[in-house]
């Protein structure tokens, strides 16, 4: 994500927008278990107050979450909620019943994709100097502290707790912010291990997803993005100590000081 992109998103953008520059780490083709299209599912059956005896069968409801994969893969399953809220509130102007099914879930999608397109057209058409606007070294301050309060603390938080590496989007985008600022530093041997544990860990999850039901070939390669987010989460993991060496951090007018996994507030405006 650029810069100017993500200054955007954090002014008066619509949801929609925030949606596409915010949530590309937590899209549905990128979720390591089906744990969250459940919970999807159960909000959305909420949402549209389907009866018990409507629900999707098993067999349905895995037929469901096959058109979700294939063809909606690109959205969070935050902004299909949002889809699905704006269709009940009938701005998506389409019909709405108490059901759902692969039909129910193709049709409101479909719209939202309008919805949405015509929202950003519409918002870049009226703000064009915001999206070409060089950010401020205070604007970037801003957009680096919220990044660290929303995510670096509470990884920092259950790191003192924490019994082995943290694996997921959020985690290699904090790996990835103290790479850039070269806070992390990795020998090719330290790097080698971390691929090579990354593998270890590819296998247990997979283990761990046949065990919840989900039909997973045992034998399923990782891609390489995937492998690299893994090994980066297990790098963080055993590199946090080194970080928090270095850190400190400035938080809505409070400076704080990171030492050895302890926060000590300095001073507060």
């Amino acid at each position: 994500m650029k810069k100017n992109e993500l200054a955007i998103s954090t002014q008066n953008a619509p949801l929609e927008l925030v949606f596409s520059r915010q949530y590309r780490e937590q899209r549905i083709k990128h979720l390591d278990s089906p744990d969250k299209i459940i919970e999807l599912l159960n909000y959305l059956y909420v949402l549209l107050n389907v009866k018990k005896d409507n629900q999707l069968n098993q067999i349905e409801e895995s037929v469901l979450n096959g058109v979700i994969l294939k063809n909606f893969g690109n959205f969070s399953t935050d902004e299909i909620k949002h889809a699905f809220r704006l269709g009940v509130a009938g701005e998506l102007e389409i019909e709405m019943y108490n059901k759902l099914d692969s039909i129910t879930f193709g049709k409101v999608l479909t719209a939202y994709k309008n919805y949405k397109a015509k929202k950003i057209k519409n918002f870049y058409n009226t703000n064009l100097t915001v999206v070409d606007k060089k950010l401020t070294n205070t604007e970037i301050s801003e957009i680096e502290n919220e990044f660290t309060e929303k995510c670096v603390l509470p990884y920092l938080e259950e790191r003192k707790t924490m019994k082995e590496p943290k694996i997921n989007w959020a985690t290699y985008a904090i790996f990835n912010h103290f790479w850039q600022k070269k806070l992390i530093k990795l020998t090719q041997k330290e790097i080698e291990t971390y691929k090579k544990d990354a593998e270890k860990y590819w296998q247990i999850d997979l283990k761990k997803r046949r065990l919840k039901g989900e039909r997973v070939n045992l034998d399923e390669l990782m891609i390489p993005k995937t492998a690299r987010m893994y090994a980066s989460c297990i790098a963080l993991y055993h590199k946090f100590d080194q970080v928090l060496k270095h850190i400190k951090i400035e938080i809505k007018g409070c400076n704080s000081t990171i030492q050895n996994g302890s926060r000590t507030a300095n001073s507060c405006g």
